[in-house]
């Protein structure tokens, strides 16, 4: 479990960060807590990923005690949380058509709605910890690092597991960190692009969504992809990467509508 194994799970970590009900998950936090706590929303990523990485580790724990009992059904498990995974998808890229449609300002996620109310309007950053939690119970994220502490971790034992849990945590962490710190730039943006930029950045996960679906969908109907999942993850991640620099790029943290002054000297 070095080098290449090493880099997969991390990368792996990367690609869960960068699932869809992740991103609307932490897009909703980090607007929540912005005007109560500013500069810790934007660490509401990392905070979410704190608390989802506690699920993740007990997973790949789990797997490392029960072993080679779990190994015989790995691909009945990968499977189920494959088609797991695809509902939920495509829950929420049709959730954030509608969204859109509406002319809404933030993108939406299946599992958020489901969240406790007091749970889905707090205004505490430190809210995202247990969200994270309870994100992690998902059947799609405990067959995902099953199948990964398995298949990278197998012979092991629970150190070997828990390996493979840390380094798939990280690269989650990674990833959802740098979220919150988007929509928190997004969220203090006070130019006339927000908007229209705010759209782009919907768009980016309901077209994550599908794509990442019709992918999975394709895999388990039988289609054999002519490249490596890990190359396909990498593609994803590098996608959200480039979204994420043209929303850097589009808002100045401060910045203001300029004015129009009347020249009424006349």
């Amino acid at each position: 479990m070095i080098g290449a194994g090493a880099f997969a799970v991390f990368a792996l970590g990367l690609r869960h960060g960068a699932d869809p009900d992740h991103l609307a998950a932490i897009d909703n936090l980090t607007r929540n807590s912005f005007e109560r706590r500013p500069w810790l929303s934007r660490f509401c990523g990392s905070l979410f990923a704190g608390g989802h990485s506690v699920m993740v580790l007990s997973i790949a724990a789990l797997v490392g005690i029960l072993g080679t009992h779990l190994g015989r059904y790995g691909p009945e498990i990968e499977t189920a949380g494959t088609w797991i995974s695809i509902v939920v998808l495509v829950a929420i890229a049709l959730l954030n058509l509608r969204q859109l449609q509406n002319g809404s300002d933030r993108p939406s996620g299946l599992k958020t709605r489901l969240l406790p109310r007091a749970l889905r309007e707090a205004t505490s950053p430190w809210v995202a910890l247990p969200v994270g939690l309870l994100f992690g119970f998902g059947f799609e994220t405990s067959s995902q690092v099953a199948t990964y502490a398995v298949a990278f971790g197998a012979g092991q034992g629970i150190v070997g597991a828990l390996f493979v849990g840390a380094l798939f945590c990280f690269g989650m962490l990674c990833t959802d960190t740098l979220d919150s710190v988007l929509v928190h730039r997004l969220v203090s943006d006070r130019s006339s692009l927000q908007m229209s930029t705010l759209r782009v950045w919907i768009w980016s996960v309901t077209l994550v969504a599908l794509a990442v679906a019709g992918y999975e969908l394709a895999q388990v109907l039988g289609w054999q992809s002519p490249v490596p999942d890990i190359y396909v993850s990498g593609a994803i991640v590098t996608s959200l990467l480039v979204v994420f620099a043209y929303v850097f790029a589009r808002t100045r943290t401060g910045r203001t509508v300029p004015s129009i002054t009347l020249d009424t000297s006349t």
